[in-house]
């Protein structure tokens, strides 16, 4: 007999059963650092009725925004509350992002006596159970700190107690005085790290307000717990180095923008500032030969001096056809212009950050010392083809001469302080590419062999000893140290290589160079990181910097539309 009513029972709704009960709760009784938008799921041991839930359930305190809880259970997807019956179990979820939990508050959730399963059968008892939401988020640290002084390009970073939501936060920083707009970025690997970026370079020795209003929620939608006000003082250009990349369309460059350097390894972004732009034409009837709202000049070249103190920029007026360009030498302490040379091109700072070489509108090699303001030029002789290059200790220049008829192209030597040029000491011929090394008096050139074949040379100025001929068919760009230069290898496929002076080894330095433009690729002062424009994941040139030996590789810009990267190079 007990057998069959065994087997029997089962089939029998409610034989020998008591009332539903709940089985699993999220969050769990007595959960702690809950999150502000955590939905509360209750499942029960078996189907219930829905409206004696919707009648029974309640919280303590009051949600804000969803004050009946009844209702949620009939509300729109998309309300501030609204409830969703499981399809897979029997039980619920509430879903509150529209009334969020208040900061490290306990809550008590009841379900009280009165609850039915689907069959009648009323649970008399009362379910109680309580959590405490978390905190709201703080900011812990941020550069600059309250009344600090920071370098003008260093970059702003925050860091939060807790994840926060990129948009909000977007919305909710801001700068004053304003000038430029602002772009937030979130730390790849750590969501709660942000670095701030304003488009334009700040100003110097000036006092900002950085602001962070409560619109900013972490990822859970919380509010930041407090408005933050942070003030600041700028100092000058940092002088750890920077990248400089010219940016525009194919009519020229009309950007001019810097990265402070940072090591490329560390995956993180690297903020990039806009320190030049040129004006659109805002005459309805046009600005000379540019229309209306195009822009009326080009940045043709620009150059940062050692210690980031001095900055040369060459532009062309396209107002006016056939205008020369226009050589401007700015003080970045004050930001003010304090030389403008006609007809100039290529400037080079020596590393010492004391002389600006350029080629004159005659083509002769001229110097400037914004310091002293003194102009000087080298003694007359062959005429420059190119952008000076000096030594490491800024007592030499360097600087290509074209062909004439009575000569081949060749690197002129030049000793500004006893105005003397000279030869490369053992070279004879053709020779273009000057490029010096970061310590000593060495220089790489490259020369013309028989047969169209290219070789490199690298000869020592200070020892007098006979240059050293590396493997064919290199091209070089410039040295890592005093015996390693990174190369174009045009033997085969042409690739970016490193080359040992002493052993002539040959060492690839990416595994990939598709998509560099060989030709772009700049070696920092440093001898530690490489620049050079590549195609992105939109066929758009970048500017990426990377590790001297290739490794780490970050895009340092990010244009879309008709806007791409021209140049990069190093300064400061």
């Amino acid at each position: 007999m007990w057998l069959g009513l065994a087997v029997t029972c089962p089939l029998i709704a409610g034989c020998f059963s008591g009332p539903a009960q709940i089985i699993a709760i999220d969050p769990a009784r007595g959960a702690v650092n809950v999150a502000a938008d955590m939905p509360v799921r209750v499942v029960f041991d078996r189907p219930v009725n829905h409206r004696s839930v919707a009648e029974h359930f309640s919280v303590t305190p009051a949600l804000p925004g969803c004050a009946d809880l009844k209702a949620a259970f009939t509300a729109a997807a998309g309300s501030a509350c609204w409830v969703v019956w499981l399809t897979d179990q029997s039980g619920f979820v509430l879903e509150h992002p529209g009334a969020i939990f208040s900061p490290v508050t306990k809550y008590e959730f009841r379900l009280s006596a009165g609850v039915a399963d689907a069959d009648g059968t009323v649970n008399s008892l009362d379910h109680v159970w309580d959590v405490k939401s978390a905190p709201a988020p703080v900011l812990v640290a941020a550069t600059p700190s309250e009344g600090s002084t920071v370098a003008r390009d260093a970059p702003i970073t925050l860091a939060f107690s807790a994840p926060m939501a990129l948009t909000s936060l977007a919305t909710a920083v801001s700068l004053s005085p304003s000038g430029s707009a602002l772009d937030v970025v979130q730390d790849r690997n750590d969501p709660s790290d942000f670095e701030v970026v304003p488009a334009d370079l700040l100003q110097p020795s000036a006092g900002y307000t950085l602001t962070i209003s409560t619109v900013a929620t972490d990822t859970h939608l919380q509010p930041l717990q407090a408005p933050v006000t942070i003030h600041f003082r700028t100092g000058q250009m940092s002088t750890g180095g920077q990248a400089l990349v010219l940016a525009g369309t194919a009519a020229g460059a009309t950007m001019l923008l810097s990265a402070q350097l940072t090591p490329p390894s560390s995956g993180e972004p690297i903020p990039v500032e806009i320190v030049d732009q040129m004006p659109l034409c805002a005459d309805p009837v046009g600005c000379g030969a540019v229309a209306t709202g195009q822009p009326t000049a080009v940045i043709d070249d620009a150059a940062l001096a050692p210690g980031a103190r001095w900055l040369a920029v060459v532009e062309s007026d396209l107002t006016v056809p056939g205008s020369p360009t226009s050589l401007q030498v700015i003080d970045l302490k004050s930001d003010r212009e304090v030389k403008d040379v006609t007809g100039a091109a290529w400037p080079a700072w020596s590393p010492d950050g004391s002389t600006l070489a350029f080629v004159g509108a005659d083509s002769t090699v001229r110097l400037y010392e914004p310091a002293t303001d003194a102009l000087s030029s080298l003694p007359s002789g062959s005429l420059a083809a190119g952008r000076p290059v000096w030594t490491a200790d800024s007592v030499t220049l360097a600087f290509p001469v074209a062909a004439t008829a009575t000569e081949p192209a060749h690197v002129e030597l030049a000793t500004p302080a006893v105005a003397a040029l000279s030869a490369i000491p053992g070279l004879s011929g053709a020779a273009v590419h000057p490029v010096a090394a970061p310590e000593g008096e060495q220089l790489a050139v490259e020369t013309t062999g028989p047969g169209g074949t290219l070789v490199t040379w690298v000869v020592n100025l200070a020892t007098g000893q006979g240059p050293i001929r590396l493997p064919d068919g290199l091209t070089p760009v410039g040295f890592t140290d005093a015996g390693t230069l990174v190369a174009v290898d045009s033997t085969a496929t042409p690739q970016l290589v490193s080359v040992s002076v002493d052993s002539g080894d040959i060492t690839p330095l990416t595994e990939s160079t598709g998509d560099i433009e060989l030709d772009t690729v700049v070696v920092s002062p440093s001898g530690r990181q490489i620049a050079y424009l590549a195609a992105g994941s939109n066929g758009i040139l970048q500017a990426v910097i990377a590790n001297a030996d290739g490794t780490g590789a970050l895009p340092l810009t990010a244009f879309t539309g008709a806007t791409e990267a021209l140049s990069v190079t190093f300064g400061g």
